[in-house]
């Protein structure tokens, strides 16, 4: 496992999150959702092709320092079958429905309304609104995308992830289950994956 560290070099620096993830990848979890990171025998051939080396490491550093310098914040499961949670961002005041394996639910013991910890990074609204966000009342209008990664389901650093948990306000937890189970009432069906290089894709 890598440090945490302050600085990113596949991230924007200038730009710093008011409550950064700070939680450390874990490479076995991060292999379950993105085995296509990780092909059988990797290690032994990527040395003789150096641009996927470089690709392979590119990725595998950006997801590391989303968790670490992203914006953490509210989630929570709101259907069990498919699992799927709601993350929350604060900057567009909406929720992202996420679609992850079903056998998470037992793995995680995971029931209606568990609490999870999203880490977010933003793509600006000049590149327009992804539809199958709904902006709320406190949009702050900066952003029209953002990009949630479920903290427990990439990272063992629990310590960490119940810390910064407890830090968020009871009023988030709520409003993000209540968005949630809005977004849910009114999707017909249509989720994120929630794996890594997917879940900044809108729902179909």
């Amino acid at each position: 496992m890598r440090k945490r560290k302050a600085n990113a070099q596949t991230l924007n620096n200038f730009s710093r999150a008011s409550h950064p993830g700070l939680v450390i990848l874990s490479h076995e979890k991060l292999r379950r959702l993105e085995p296509q990171l990780f092909p059988q025998g990797i290690y032994k051939f990527l040395r003789y092709i150096p641009t996927l080396r470089k690709r392979w490491d590119w990725w595998l550093l950006r997801i590391e320092e989303h968790l670490n310098n992203g914006d953490s914040r509210a989630a929570v499961v709101v259907y069990l079958e498919p699992l799927i949670v709601a993350a929350y961002t604060d900057e567009l005041d909406c929720v992202a429905l996420l679609e992850f394996p079903d056998e998470f639910v037992e793995e995680y013991k995971l029931t209606a309304g568990s609490r999870l910890l999203t880490v977010n990074l933003y793509r600006r609204r000049e590149k327009g609104l992804a539809p199958d966000l709904v902006p709320g009342e406190r949009d702050h209008k900066r952003y029209g995308n953002f990009i949630p990664y479920i903290a427990e389901f990439l990272s063992d650093d629990n310590e960490r992830i119940a810390a910064r948990k407890t830090e968020i306000s009871e009023e988030e937890w709520q409003r993000a289950e209540q968005m949630g189970r809005e977004a849910l009432r009114k999707c017909d069906g249509a989720t994120r994956d929630g794996s890594p290089l997917l879940a900044d894709e809108p729902a179909e």
